[in-house]
């Protein structure tokens, strides 16, 4: 009989640790819904990548525009960043020439998405996949996508009315400092090759790409 008051001891134990726990994430989803005013993202962007794509529902045409330069482009880091008022669903310093914009992107785990107050100080932020509960698609975004139907005056279609913060409750943490898509970059090409013979050439890649992050 001993071992079964040890387990049901140990089952009680873990029912109160889940209730505390989701007390917890209660009390944090109410903060983020009363203190979050702003969404930063953060994506890596290169030109030539394929894995984001632009238009404007005229036969994609900004796809075809070899000059286009997405409004929303830090070039010196190598980000996409854009902030969106979580309230107003619209994007802050709008300035694209065009009664719409559409954006697509498959961003897997590379991004950074910062919630910020109303005086655009960091509060809380997921490093990695997509806020999909957030972010559209909210139905098949999988964590890897963000699609984004943008009107000329900024305004997000169809952005929630009612945001849902869990999956920052889930995988969110302090803010930190985003990365530029030169760290990224190395950071892929380290655990890409982990494990892996490199040849001399390869090695002197890594090295020339590591100088330039030092």
């Amino acid at each position: 009989m001993r071992w079964w008051w040890s387990s049901l001891g140990f089952i009680c134990n873990q029912l109160i640790i889940m209730n505390n726990q989701t007390n917890m994430d209660s009390n944090l989803i109410n903060k983020l819904k009363q203190d979050s005013r702003y969404l930063q993202i953060s994506i890596p962007y290169d030109k030539e990548d394929e894995l984001i794509r632009f238009d404007n529902g005229v036969m994609n045409e900004l796809e075809c525009n070899v000059e286009f330069t997405p409004p929303m482009l830090n070039a010196e880091d190598q980000l996409l960043e854009f902030v969106i008022d979580l309230k107003e669903g619209k994007m802050l310093n709008w300035n694209f020439e065009g009664d719409y914009m559409r954006m697509w992107a498959k961003v897997c785990d590379g991004g950074t998405y910062t919630l910020l107050d109303s005086e655009k100080k960091p509060i809380w932020q997921i490093r990695g996949y997509v806020p999909n509960k957030l972010i559209p698609p909210f139905e098949n975004g999988y964590g890897d996508y963000i699609e984004l139907a943008i009107e000329a005056d900024g305004k997000v279609v169809d952005w929630p009315a009612m945001p849902d913060f869990s999956d920052f409750v889930a995988d969110g943490r302090s803010p930190e400092p985003i990365k530029t898509n030169k760290w990224h970059r190395a950071e892929v090409a380290y655990w890409q090759v982990r494990g892996m013979k490199l040849s001399r050439e390869e090695i002197e890649w890594l090295v020339e790409k590591l100088q330039v992050l030092s």
